[in-house]
């Protein structure tokens, strides 16, 4: 029973005034090398052993002690059964101080490890369009109205911007051409798009997803003017206007769940997630679980059973934003957007959508 305190165990017992501040005074007078909350476990013990339970409270209500008037004497039990609940309240009370603490038995240095947890769409926010890689300023309207229009056509009611929706041209790390840096007009032009897509859907939910370019906007912050992290009115929340909006904002490398399908932009995963075969493949690769992704500005499918013919798929997406820009003239993109229905059960339906010579294939 960590007889070595038995003495500051007595002189916490006979002090007067709030128990949490005797308890503190103590440790403090004594130098005892153990956190507060242990040595009060134990004092709480030894208290209850040696006279009685009156005081046996946890570490958790201490607080309420201070509310609580200092009483020294209880009223012994009486009879068989008081006894015997005396007794079990003891043995109790030695039980809990012998057994350690889940969370951290050890009382190690209290730890900023953060909670990784995916996104999950209400599941009354089941026909969702998804739209991404638009690259505002540099957006293909033609693709972009048709895709609009099929969600107004089908009566979406959740609509995804799965990354990219902005470019960043004027604030990114890499090389850039000084005659397009405009960092206002990209803003400006963004937010008029929001806005837009607010008032042809005034009923929907929207998600906006933060991609790789998206999340440019806080690097920048940060490489330039880091005493502004985490003041609201700098925000990429609050530079696009997405509360007026009522626009939900989902976090960069934040994966999202609607269903039993697992949505990402696609550079949560790296360079790696390319295949030579196609981009789903590498997602597949990657994921091993139904996913879908954009991010590659192509749209591609791979299906493949495991062992068991339990069947899993993944999808790429494609883009909505010009497909020959100065970094990469020659490439494979091509224009799409993809249409998703979540079941009640977690089962859904995707189609992923090709524009070609502006038609929906």
């Amino acid at each position: 029973m960590a007889s070595k305190y038995v003495e500051v165990y007595k002189e916490i017992y006979n002090g007067s005034g709030v128990i949490s501040d005797r308890v503190r005074m103590a440790m403090e007078h004594y130098s005892v090398p153990l956190s507060f909350k242990s040595f009060f476990r134990m004092y709480q013990t030894w208290r209850s052993h040696n006279y009685g339970a009156e005081k046996n409270v946890s570490f958790g209500a201490a607080k309420l002690q201070d509310h609580v008037p200092d009483v020294k004497k209880m009223v012994q039990p009486t009879g068989q059964l008081d006894k015997l609940k005396h007794s079990l309240g003891e043995f109790n009370d030695i039980l809990s101080e012998l057994k350690p603490e889940a969370h951290n038995p050890l009382d190690l240095p209290p730890s900023l490890e953060s909670n990784y947890q995916p996104y999950k769409i209400p599941v009354n926010h089941n026909n969702i369009l998804i739209i991404g890689d638009i690259h505002i300023p540099y957006h293909n309207i033609p693709a972009l109205t048709l895709a609009l229009k099929y969600g107004l056509e089908n009566e979406v009611n959740t609509i995804l911007l799965n990354g990219d929706i902005i470019d960043f041209y004027a604030i990114s790390r890499f090389e850039k051409d000084p005659r397009k840096r405009n960092f206002g007009h990209e803003v400006l032009m963004t937010r008029q798009f929001l806005t837009t897509l607010r008032q042809l859907f005034p009923n929907a939910a929207i998600y906006y997803k933060c991609g790789n370019h998206d999340v440019r906007y806080d690097h920048y912050i940060m490489r330039n003017a880091p005493d502004l992290l985490g003041m609201n009115e700098f925000s990429f929340e609050s530079l696009m206007k997405l509360d007026e909006l009522n626009i939900t904002f989902i976090p960069d490398k934040q994966i999202i769940r609607a269903g039993n399908l697992t949505i990402l932009h696609g550079h949560e995963l790296g360079t790696s997630v390319f295949s030579p075969v196609n981009i789903a493949r590498g997602l597949f690769l990657r994921a091993k679980d139904n996913a879908l992704c954009g991010h590659h500005h192509q749209a591609s499918e791979h299906s493949e059973p495991n062992i068991n013919g339990k069947l899993t798929t993944c999808w790429s997406v494609a883009c909505l934003c010009e497909l020959h820009p100065d970094y990469m003239p020659i490439n494979k993109h091509h224009h799409g957007f993809a249409h998703v229905k979540v079941m009640d059960t977690g089962e859904f339906e995707v189609s992923n959508y090709r524009i070609v010579n502006g038609k929906i294939r």
